[in-house]
């Protein structure tokens, strides 16, 4: 039975034409990506549009995976392509290149990720701090996975993971003082 062999073996019975094989993966994949372009992106009503994109270029592109045991991090290369494609126009400003070194930096803000107040906060960062946040703490990718991802350096991700931990951190601030006020 297709479902119970490992997702590299389904990504083989892919890139065979196994019609068997993709309902699998579109199963085990779509709540996935779903969860990483909802969070993506600020407007809901683009999500359909872009997994639908998504799926599109996985397509057409699977069948040139060459190590069908990296599928998480090239779904999640093709999800980021999508997603940025979409965002274009938020996505052109330059990032920060300030490189922080986070390995001993404990602010208790991962503690915060359980929060609704989070998901909130999330549409206020720009999308290249959202998308390591994501990637990181919900879809518990790691950083060196996340550096492959975003075809960049371990340490900008490190960074980006800092410089959005802080503007979380003070965007929650912010809504506190406001709910205070009020």
């Amino acid at each position: 039975m297709l479902e119970e062999k490992t997702e590299a073996d389904i990504v083989t019975r892919c890139q065979l034409g196994d019609p068997n094989a993709w309902d699998i993966l579109v199963e085990r994949w779509h709540p996935k990506l779903w969860r990483y372009v909802a969070r993506m992106l600020v407007d809901d009503c683009k999500v359909d549009d872009v997994l639908q994109d998504i799926w599109m270029r996985v397509i057409r592109s699977l069948v040139r995976l060459r190590d069908p045991m990296r599928l998480a991090p090239w779904m999640y290369r093709v999800a980021r392509l999508a997603v940025m494609d979409h965002l274009r126009v938020l996505y052109r400003r330059p990032p920060d290149t300030e490189l922080v070194d986070v390995s001993s930096l404990d602010d208790g803000i991962e503690n915060l990720f359980n929060s609704d107040e989070v998901e909130v906060a999330l549409a206020e960062l720009h999308p290249i701090d959202r998308e390591v946040v994501v990637l990181f703490y919900f879809e518990q990718r790691s950083v060196a996975e996340i550096a492959c991802i975003c075809h960049v350096p371990a340490g900008t991700i490190k960074s980006r993971l800092h410089r959005a931990r802080r503007e979380i951190r003070d965007i929650l601030s912010a809504q506190e003082t406001r709910n205070v006020r009020d």
